[in-house]
């Protein structure tokens, strides 16, 4: 298998799985059971904690997507009451234990983590301030809660990907939003206020920088040879399989249409 074709392959597989544990309920009560502010302020010192006390410009550009001035200040309220580099500690426990509830009883569950961390450990740093952030936490035992904290640690890298892609596309982050599948909805999760502007025109531009973005993430990949590339997405597309199968409405993301 080609590099290209792992990286298109992540975001519907790796990239799910991700996005069902930080955006899950479970998630944010955890978060606030550990004394973490609740909603954006707890996430934004807990996925992007891992930035630490870095100045809050740093922690929106690494963010990419988010309204600026929306972010700065969640970001702002959440220091106030919590250090993010705790917060960051924090989350890392509760993705391993999202991933303890949903992967157990996977069999591929440790060669994934291996082949997954090989990836992780050799990626380019580059651009990828989250990715970094996220590689640098410390990792538990074998097992499903590890194998889980290196998904999330990919998923960061292909969103850095992907936000190295739309720098000199000409589209704003909102208009990228706009052109995604969830459009609107995705808009006033990340602070941005209606009217929204239209999204389709965009949509072909977007899917240029889903290429663009594929093509720098290969790169990630070439660490494995091309057999290993095939089982690296099957045991991918297996492992969000099965997590799915085990979501309840608190451990998975509400998103529209589902």
């Amino acid at each position: 298998m080609e590099s290209q074709d792992v990286a298109k392959s992540m975001r519907g597989s790796i990239g799910m799985l991700a996005m069902h544990w930080l955006l899950a309920p479970s998630t944010t009560e955890q978060a606030v059971e550990a004394g973490m502010p609740d909603g954006i302020a707890g996430y934004a010192v807990g996925r992007l904690g891992v930035l630490g006390d870095c100045p809050v410009d740093n922690v929106v550009a690494a963010a990419f997507f988010w309204d600026p001035g929306f972010l700065s200040k969640q970001t702002v309220k959440g220091r106030s009451q919590f250090d993010p580099k705790d917060g960051a500690a924090i989350y890392a426990k509760i993705c391993q234990k999202w991933g303890e509830d949903h992967l157990k009883g996977f069999d591929g569950v440790e060669r994934l983590g291996e082949l997954a961390e090989r990836v992780v450990r050799t990626a380019s740093p580059l651009g990828a301030p989250l990715f970094v952030g996220w590689r640098d936490q410390s990792l538990p035992e074998l097992g499903a809660g590890r194998t889980m904290q290196l998904c999330q640690t990919l998923r960061e890298l292909g969103f850095s990907r992907f936000c190295s892609a739309m720098l000199g596309s000409g589209l704003s982050p909102l208009d990228a939003i706009m052109s995604g599948p969830t459009g609107a909805w995705n808009a006033e999760m990340f602070g941005w206020k209606a009217p929204f502007p239209d999204g389709e025109p965009n949509q072909g531009r977007r899917q240029e920088i889903e290429v663009h973005a594929n093509t720098l993430h290969a790169k990630d990949f070439e660490v494995l040879s091309p057999e290993e590339r095939e089982e690296f997405v099957s045991l991918c597309k297996q492992a969000r399989n099965h997590a799915t199968s085990l979501m309840t409405e608190a451990s998975s993301a509400m998103m529209p249409g589902k």
